[in-house]
Parts: C-alpha cells; structure tokens; sequence
C-alpha cells in the first residue's frame, strides 16, 4: 500500500479516538449515586459495597487486560472494553434491585480495566508511526479537552431526561456506547516490526512485572494509583451526598457539566502545564490541594460550597489525568509493554477505591458524611505522604528523578 495512504489511514486514528473518549464518558455518573438510592434497599453502605464490588472487578481485571492487549492487540482490547462499557450501560438501565447495580459497576470497571493504559498505548504507537511522538502530550490534550467539552451538551439534557424519567440518561449512555463500539472497530492499527513483535512474543508476564521495579517505575504509579483511589471514592458518594442535602437532581448534570469545563481547560494546556512544572512539584500540588478540599468537605455546611468542592476535585482529577500521563509516558516511551506497566497503577486506584469506598460507606452509615469526608482527607495526607518522600528521596540519591 502506498506510504501516504497509510499516512491518511492513521491519521483518521486520530479523530476516531477522539469520538471514542466522548462515548467513553458516563454521562449518567451526574446522578448515578442518587439512582443507587432509587432503587430499593439500597443506602449509603449499599453505595460502599457497589464500590467495592466494581473496584475489586477493576483490580482482578487491570494488570491483565494491559497483559492481553500487549498480546492480542490493543484494538481487540479496545473493542472487548467497549463492549463491556455498552453491557454495563445497560444494566444499569434495566436495573431494579442491588444485584443488577453491582454487575453494572462490575462491567463498567472491567471496561475502563480494558481500556487503562491501551487507550494511551494505542495512540502513543499511532503517533510514533506518524512521526509526531514528541507532540504526544500536546494531541492527547486537545483530544482529551474535546473527549469533556462535547459530553457537556449531554450533560446539559440530563435535568430534561431526569424531568421525564430517570432512566433515559441510561438510554442515552447505551447509544453512544453503541457509537463508540462501531467507531473503535473501524481503528487502523499501526504495523510493528519484527523484532517488536518477537519480543512481545516471548517475553511473559512475570518478566513484565520484574520490568517495572528494575526501571522505578512502580513508586510513581502507586502514588498515582493510589491518589486516584481517593478521589474515586469520594466522587462515588457525591451525587448521594447531594441528595442528602435536598439539592434536586435536575441540577446535578450542571455541576458535572461545569466540572467537565475545567477539566477541559485544563487538558487543552496540558502540554503547556508540563512545560512549566516538574514532576515533584506537580504530586506535592496534589497532595495540598485534594487534602485541603477533602477536610473542607468535612466541616463545611454552606451547600454552594460543598457544590464547588465537588466541582473542583472533579474537574482537577479529570484536568491534570493527562499532565500526569505525559510524566508517565515519557518513562515508558523505550518500553514495549505500556498497556500492562500503565495498567498497575489503575490496579492499584481500583484497590484503593474498594477498601476507600467501603470504609467511607461504612461511616457516613454509622456516623455522617462530613466525618467520613474529614477522615478521608487525613487517611489521603498520612498515606501520601510518606510515599512522596520516598519516591523523590529515592530518586535524589540513585539519580532517577531530575528536575
């Protein structure tokens, strides 16, 4: 085939990954902790023991699926985590008891498992085979900006749905789920050499493992698994929490909306934030902001406060997800094994959202939400901590880190 239709061929990988990450959004996670509570004898604790059940799915199913997609090609990957988002979608839809919930939020998170770390991999090799890896961080920002700004017309329709019927955001999920399906199997993969493909032929999955602490990488991915496990859990119990203050449904698509378009302003000069910053700079940042709005959460009563905390922890996770991954990537760029070595710190989020999530249950259950908050917030800052000594300690001494 010519070299410039093959160019063209890839290229379109660009635009179509673009639609994918807009399906990808679950448009009905606005309102999802409330839908739980809509359901019969589903409580807080219930929420908690949903989390933990998908969480534990993620857990089991994200080094593997990386592993899987290294091994059969991070295309079928992409598709079978797709499928699994559209199944996930509805069961939600048809749900009526807790059961039906719990394998919602099992498939969805063996979904995200499957797309974790593929989803980068896959462009990360398109762009290369473009000639435009070092624009990486760049195109994945702008891609990433558009993947929340379109969803927010979405987000926008949900006081209508909900005003008609609660499920029809659901509905909605199912259809671009569908569209997203059909846009990844039209995906041009790029062609591996030889010696690409004989080395992921013979190297087997413990030698992958023994690759991520021979290069340093896993302290970083557990910080990052680690921080993202926090701020899942938090953001799980959000839409319940809103409930719990008699803010009516129909606005919680416009908070979610409103966070979207921070994150997108900050995906967009993603490329320019890690410019500017480096890599201990921007987890201590983390670690001081996403502390200070969980403890805040903890003694605030002023709703429109509370609404703005949310906003803000979403709208940062979302934001710097991409800053983050371009740190990340740059480690792994030599690496023929991204989609398994980026997969251990969602593992590593999905465990920490499991135990999080459930503890946090269990405690606004037992006790109150702004408790189980202010503990979270003081769990996020002893944990973290400590991690972060360690990782830039370490890096000092055996030259792993520079600034």
């Amino acid at each position: 085939m010519n070299n410039k239709i093959i160019q063209k061929n890839l290229q379109s990988n660009i635009w179509k990954h673009t639609v994918y990450l807009i399906t990808n959004k679950r448009i009905f996670s606005a309102i999802l902790g409330a839908y739980y509570l809509t359901i019969q004898n589903v409580t807080a604790q219930s929420i908690g023991t949903i989390l933990l059940a998908g969480s534990l799915a993620g857990f089991l199913f994200e080094i593997p699926s990386g592993y899987i997609s290294d091994k059969i090609g991070h295309k079928q990957a992409l598709i079978f985590g797709k499928t699994a988002l559209l199944f996930s979608s509805l069961f939600f839809l048809l749900a009526n008891n807790i059961l039906l919930l719990i394998l919602g939020s099992v498939l969805m998170s063996i979904g995200y498992a499957f797309f974790s770390g593929t989803g980068a991999a896959f462009m990360h090799e398109t762009l290369s085979a473009l000639n435009k890896e070092e624009e990486y961080i760049q195109i994945m920002g702008k891609m990433r900006s558009i993947g929340y700004v379109v969803p927010i017309i979405f987000v926008a329709l949900i006081p209508f749905l909900v005003n008609i019927d609660i499920k029809l955001p659901f509905v909605v999920a199912v259809g671009l789920d569908i569209i997203g399906l059909c846009v990844v199997l039209t995906y041009v993969v790029p062609q591996k050499s030889k010696k690409q493909i004989e080395e992921i032929g013979i190297t087997n999955f413990k030698q992958v493992l023994k690759k991520v602490y021979k290069i340093g990488f896993f302290r970083y991915t557990l910080f990052l698994g680690i921080m993202s496990g926090f701020l899942f859990s938090v953001i799980g119990f959000r839409a319940a929490y809103q409930d719990f203050l008699q803010i009516p449904i129909i606005y919680y698509g416009i908070f979610v909306g409103i966070s979207f378009v921070l994150a997108s302003v900050l995906t967009v000069f993603s490329g320019k934030i890690k410019a500017n910053i480096t890599l201990k700079s921007l987890f201590m940042f983390q670690i001081v902001i996403f502390t200070f709005l969980f403890l805040l959460l903890g003694v605030i009563s002023n709703v429109w406060i509370i609404i703005s905390i949310f906003i803000l922890i979403m709208g940062l996770q979302h934001g710097l997800r991409t800053v983050n991954g371009g740190f990340m990537m740059d480690k792994l760029k030599d690496e023929k094994f991204k989609a398994t070595i980026s997969s251990i710190g969602e593992q590593i989020s999905k465990m920490t959202t499991a135990v999080i999530g459930f503890g946090l249950g269990m405690i606004i259950n037992y006790f109150s939400y702004k408790i189980g908050f202010f503990s979270l917030g003081i769990a996020f800052c002893l944990i973290l901590i400590p991690i972060y000594i360690y990782i830039f300690r370490s890096n000092t001494k055996r030259l792993y880190y520079k600034n």
